[in-house]
This record gives C-alpha cells, sequence and structure tokens, in this order.
C-alpha cells in the first residue's frame, strides 16, 4: 500500500522559514496547554514531520505534538470501535481515508484546505489533508543503459533490450497493475477501471524477471549496491540512491501520481487541536517546509520549495514529468483495493 511504500527521502531558507512562521503565529488559534498525538509510519519522515510541521505549529499555538509510530490500520479501527482514541490524526494511504471518510475518521472543512493552495486532484475526499506527494518511476543504471535509455514503460517490459532482473516493492498498490497495462498499449485516459485480466497476462512476461522486495528502502539499497538495473521504484528512494552515489535514472513520461493523506480520527478527544494541525500543514509554507527537508513532493501550488538540482531532478514537480504524468485513481482504488489485491496475492503465489 502507499502507506507503507513511503519512503520518500534539504533546508528551507532561514528568511523563508522565518517569514512563514510569522505568518502562521498571526493566524494560528491560541491552543496552549492542548496536546494532541500524531501517527505516522516512523522512519526517516519522521523527523521532517516534527521539523517542518509540529515544531513550529507548537511555537505558534502553544500545543503540544507528540509522534507514535508505525501507524497500523488495525489500530485505528480498534480505537474508533472502542471509543479509546489515542491518537489524534493519522497519515495513511489515501485511498484507505477515502474508504473510512466518516466512519473512522472526520470530515473536516475541505473548503478551507483548497482555499490554502492545496491542488484539487490532491483532494479525493472529505477527511484527508494530502501530504506528502510521490511519483512511481521505472528507475535504471543510467551507466549499463547509457547508449540507449529507455523511454516508456514498454521498454520495462522489454526483456530482448533491458535484460536482467526487475525490482518491485512487494504490494499492489505500487503502480504496478498501471504500469502494465500502459506497457500493453492502453492510453492513460482509459487505464480505470483497471483490466485485472489483462494487467496480469502482461506481468506474465516478466514475472521470472521480478525481484520482489519487502521493505521500499530495499529499492535503493538495489541500486546502491548494483543487485538490480531496472526497478519499479519511488520518486523518493530513487533520489536517495542517487544522492548515495548509484549510477541510476529514471523514464519521464507518464510517472504515476500517489499521496498520502493526514485525517483526524473519529472520536478524538483533541478535535479542535487536530483540526488546526490538518489546516497549518495544508499551507504553502508548511508544505514547501516538507519538501526541503525530505525531498517528497507536496500538493500545494503556492509553494515554493527551495532545493538543490539533484533533488529537482526526481520531484514529482519536474518540468519533464508534468505534462504526462497520471495521478492514480483514489476513488477506484477506494472500493477495489481488497478485491483486487486478493487476485494480486493469488497470481503471485502461481
Amino acid at each position: 500500500m502507499t502507506f507503507q511504500i513511503l519512503h520518500r527521502v534539504l533546508t528551507l531558507g532561514l528568511c523563508l522559514g522565518a517569514l512563514g512562521s510569522t505568518a502562521s503565529a498571526q493566524t494560528a488559534p491560541d491552543l496552549k496547554g492542548q496536546k494532541l498525538t500524531a501517527s505516522d509510519f516512523g522512519g526517516a519522515l519522521q523527523k521532517s514531520f516534527r521539523e517542518g510541521w509540529a515544531q513550529p505549529f507548537e511555537k505558534a499555538t502553544g500545543a503540544k505534538v507528540t509522534f507514535d509510530s508505525p501507524v497500523s490500520y488495525s489500530k485505528i479501527k480498534a480505537q474508533v470501535e472502542s471509543g479509546n482514541v489515542t491518537w489524534d490524526v493519522a497519515q495513511a494511504d489515501a485511498s484507505f481515508i477515502q474508504k473510512n471518510c466518516g466512519v473512522l475518521f472526520e470530515k473536516i472543512d475541505t473548503k478551507k484546505v483548497a482555499a490554502a493552495g492545496i491542488d484539487a486532484r490532491f483532494l479525493t475526499n472529505e477527511c484527508g489533508v494530502p501530504s506528502p506527494v510521490g511519483t512511481y518511476v521505472f528507475a535504471y543504471n543510467s551507466e549499463k543503459f547509457a547508449a540507449s535509455p529507455p523511454t516508456s514503460w514498454a521498454d520495462f517490459f522489454d526483456l530482448k533490450k533491458y535484460p536482467g532482473k526487475r525490482a518491485i516493492y512487494n504490494s499492489v498498490l505500487t503502480g504496478i497493475l498501471e504500469i502494465a497495462l500502459l506497457a500493453d498499449g492502453v492510453p492513460a485516459a482509459s487505464l480505470y477501471p483497471l483490466d485485472m485480466d489483462r494487467a496480469l497476462r502482461k506481468l506474465d512476461s516478466i514475472k521470472a524477471n521480478i525481484t520482489w522486495t519487502q521493505s521500499t528502502g530495499a529499492l535503493t539499497e538495489a541500486f546502491v549496491n548494483n543487485q538490480v538495473d531496472l526497478a519499479l521504484s519511488f520518486s523518493g528512494r530513487t533520489y536517495t540512491a542517487a544522492k548515495s552515489g548509484a549510477k541510476v535514472a529514471v523514464v519521464y513520461p507518464q510517472q504515476i501520481y500517489f499521496w498520502d493523506n493526514w485525517a483526524v480520527l473519529k472520536g478524538s478527544k483533541n478535535k479542535t487541536a487536530a483540526e488546526a494541525y490538518l489546516q497549518y500543514i495544508a499551507e504553502p509554507a508548511q508544505q514547501g517546509r516538507l519538501t526541503e527537508l525530505s525531498a517528497y513532493g507536496n500538493a500545494n501550488t503556492k509553494a515554493s520549495p527551495s532545493v538543490d538540482p539533484l533533488v529537482a531532478e526526481f520531484l514529482p514537480s519536474n518540468p519533464k514529468v508534468k505534462p504526462t504524468a497520471i495521478y492514480q485513481d483514489i476513488a477506484w482504488w477506494a472500493q477495489n483495493y481488497d478485491a483486487t489485491n486478493q487476485r494480486f496475492v493469488a497470481w503471485q503465489s502461481k
């Protein structure tokens, strides 16, 4: 799932940071003495959440933010159903929050979120604030394939021209079905509903050449350690590999946008502070700050993160990516994840 995938690996200018904090402090509510707990997937990204979001929010409002990880969907469900909610906000795959909006998560005023500058294409439900944003990418060894680099998803399935193992994270939500259909000639505008039969037939052609990874970090390691030459990877993980010295590049056309949501748990005992926190992290300064700290994209059209050229190369906002980028259909995945995943797992076991 996207929430398991998230992997996504610089720093806000002092002047911009000071201005952003001042602006937020002028409009932030007085929450002195209030506390809230945020649950996320853990790892390096939590440090970015803490530094880019929680610490300035605490300074602006007087509230105290505590982090707990890793987030667990079963724990969210158990907390809400028992009425003993200890997490106030949680990070989750956008399709999970969409499916459970109003059931496990509180509805919020998404008009205010949109007014902050959040791109409407990422606002697919009434509960979640989108961030961070990444892309599923075709990553390849730029040294080995320098003479004839791949240019499309069809090349990912061309074992003759591009031999070798393909690393793929073991999840149906990695874009694996979408890329199979794109490689098989399905137009981007006609991807959904996903044709499972057609996608799995296409995947059969490279099944013996897939190296399944059990963590997103393993995708980075696969390139750093020269274990594979091609991968269905993630923009953030690929950047990390490049930063570590790996000879890795990405194919720009038809990268697939994915994103997480942050939402307030139904029955939160700190709902006012939690909703204020969500509005805060939707603002341009905070969205841009996360990009600078983590090298992941953001969902705010008004954000102006300052990043070095290597980070910019792998961001979803790269001008080489945006013209042909594809947005995952979150509504489709929210309705069809369970059945689709069952078929996918069954296919893997054959």
